[in-house]
């Protein structure tokens, strides 16, 4: 009878865990990319008006002049996030009353790709901007595209949210 047990407790622990390894859309679409490349995001579902506002590694917060800086900063101070080395994280923001009604935060691990949204970063790190691509802090589902470039000092690739 414990063989039995132990069978049926091996096999949930491996759909479980088959479970756990499933990727968000947005995540499979990213790391499929490849640098130098802008492109649009995959329609997700997400409702016309919607942010997106992406938190790189040990981020916990959006600068003050981001849009939604306000409404993001509260719903992560409530929620005591604290970036760190293994994830980052976009910030959903539905076009929804104030307050943190219609915020979501999405966590991804740290796969062969770095999100990064730090002008100084970008700047010193990034192999390659294109004329015509502008960083930004939230950026809505309509005009979202996501720069995918080379970090200078190594082969990783870097993921920046903006417009162009």
């Amino acid at each position: 009878m414990i063989p039995l047990f132990r069978a049926a407790g091996m096999l949930a622990l491996m759909v479980l865990g088959a479970c756990s390894a499933e990727k968000h859309p947005l995540d499979r679409h990213l790391a499929q990319l490849r640098p130098v490349t802008v492109a649009a995001l995959p329609d997700i579902g997400w409702p016309a008006g919607t942010a997106l506002c992406p938190l790189g590694l040990y981020q916990s917060e959006l600068s003050d002049p981001a849009p939604h800086a306000d409404r993001v900063n509260a719903f992560l101070k409530q929620k005591q996030f604290l970036g760190d080395e293994g994830r980052w994280s976009l910030i959903v923001v539905k076009p929804l009353p104030a307050g943190d009604a219609g915020i979501e935060q999405l966590f991804f691990k740290r796969a062969d790709y770095d999100v990064i949204n730090d002008p100084q970063l970008i700047a010193r790190d990034a192999e390659t901007v294109p004329p015509g691509f502008a960083l930004q802090t939230c950026v809505t589902v309509e005009q979202a595209r996501v720069l995918v470039t080379r970090e200078q000092r190594s082969h990783r690739k870097l993921i920046i949210f903006g417009t162009s």
